[in-house]
């Protein structure tokens, strides 16, 4: 009796000892992926800019897209396209999709185009409140806008809007000159630098947002190199190294930020 007493008492000491003893944490949680709004441009009908031979922007944006939105996923990004298939999305709406899903960037691709054929190079533009640096390129990506939607108090939504796009305007600089800097060692690619511009699809973005002209659809090689899914993958690289490269120069600093306003 007393063997099973005393053997009953280290039973539950045991046991009392193991209760109150620290048990080892659980798997910290990661944090959330930064996201990225990767947007083709055009589709639906609007085709946008046409090659010599055929090519349709808003063909050539949407495959690049896709490319640049699986190599983000790839190196770690959340990437979110606002469409997958030939689907026309209007500008206005774009941003504000962006802003809904909470990203942290927001990158719209297109083809350039100029009367001249030998035009070539690639560049990207942030927002610009004012003039902007190249008019034809701004009229022919603000083309079917339209109006600005109608809000339930256009002033408040107004003011709103402007402090969401001046939030944003140096970090959207520094976007630009980082994914500029990859796209200049694209091989076959001319620098033509970072501009600022009034694109409707920029206006209203909670976050860094940049439009990114990859190349001259209207210089039949660059056409050639755009249908080639070889040049598009080399695109994509150059566009998450620079996002990659935007995010390490942040050091740490980068949040999300929402602008809230009227539905």
């Amino acid at each position: 009796m007393i063997r099973l007493l005393s053997f009953l008492s280290l039973v539950t000491f045991s046991l009392l000892s193991w209760a109150q003893s620290p048990k080892p944490a659980g798997p910290t949680p990661h944090p959330p992926r930064l996201k990225v709004m990767v947007d083709p441009g055009h589709g639906g009908d609007d085709g946008g800019a046409r090659g010599p031979k055929g090519l349709k922007e808003k063909a050539a944006a949407l495959e690049i897209g896709k490319a640049v939105a699986a190599k983000l996923e790839t190196a770690g990004f959340e990437a979110v396209l606002t469409r997958e298939d030939d689907t026309f999305i209007p500008l206005w709406d774009r941003a504000k999709a962006a802003n809904a899903q909470g990203a942290d960037l927001f990158i719209s691709l297109h083809l350039n185009a100029a009367r001249a054929r030998a035009a070539r190079g690639s560049e990207v533009y942030f927002l610009s409140l004012g003039k902007g640096d190249d008019e034809e390129v701004v009229a022919a990506e603000n083309a079917g806008a339209g109006d600005a939607p109608a809000s339930a108090d256009t002033v408040v939504a107004s003011i709103l809007d402007d402090l969401a796009q001046k939030a944003f305007l140096q970090d959207s600089e520094r976007l630009a000159v980082a994914i500029q800097g990859q796209l200049n060692r694209l091989a076959g690619i001319k620098e033509r630098g970072v501009k600022q511009a009034p694109f409707i699809v920029l206006r209203g973005a909670a976050m860094p947002a940049v439009l990114v002209e990859v190349a001259f659809i209207s210089n039949p090689k660059e056409e050639g190199k755009l249908k080639e899914a070889a040049f598009r993958a080399k695109v994509a690289d150059a566009i998450t190294r620079g996002v990659r490269r935007y995010f390490a120069q942040a050091n740490g600093s980068v949040r999300r930020k929402t602008v809230a306003g009227p539905g």
